[in-house]
């Protein structure tokens, strides 16, 4: 079992973000080691959806919103479909900053349910209905990521991630994030797979 101190784990973590190409799983190991220190003497094995959630926390940090947006509310981060993550996603943040303001969850079946979110978590339950949901979906500033939803990014979501062979990995639509009129911090490109820009894939 391997344990960090919080101070140590926060400075590792630091020092990896600044790298120009960054292991995505060390990245998140660093961060969830970190947590694991915190909450308790939890053995350092993390599940798909830690892994997940621990990656949305993160691209809330380095993904910039108009700051009007916001006014006095929290950043909230909203999941629509059959929640996959349990209370693993509330334990992530509970106490953590992104973009300087306190981090809220929502859960939801529709998208009613989860207005005024910044982010929107799109669960494998919701594949069927996608394409339907991201064009009703036309609110601005709106963080999309998907759970490994064949084709999310092609038909207009922002962010893909998948979990494939233990390994985490994520695409991000640049057109459809500054159709939002969103910012992606360099730093989140460097660890992508590839990226989609004026229609075409790049890695």
């Amino acid at each position: 079992m391997i344990y960090l101190s919080s101070l140590r784990a926060k400075k590792l973590a630091k020092q990896l973000t600044k790298s120009i190409r960054i292991n995505l799983y060390v990245f998140i190991s660093i961060f969830l080691l970190a947590i694991c220190f915190l909450s308790s003497n939890v053995k350092a094995q993390y599940t798909q959806y830690q892994i997940k959630g621990a990656m949305v926390y993160n691209f809330a940090k380095y993904v910039n919103w108009p700051p009007q947006i916001f006014g006095n509310k929290n950043l909230i981060i909203a999941v629509l479909g059959d929640n996959p993550f349990g209370e693993d996603l509330e334990r992530i943040v509970k106490g953590r900053k992104a973009n300087n303001r306190s981090v809220e969850i929502r859960y939801g079946r529709s998208i009613e349910d989860i207005k005024g979110s910044h982010i929107v978590f799109f669960c494998r339950s919701e594949e069927s209905l996608i394409e339907e949901i991201l064009k009703e979906y036309k609110s601005r500033f709106i963080l999309t990521i998907g759970d490994d939803i064949e084709d999310f990014c092609q038909l207009g979501g922002i962010i893909n991630i998948s979990y494939r062979d233990k390994k985490p990995s994520f695409i991000i639509n640049l057109e459809a994030a500054q159709k939002a009129g969103l910012v992606i911090d360099t730093k989140l490109l460097q660890l992508a797979e590839e990226f989609i820009r004026n229609g075409q894939n790049r890695q």
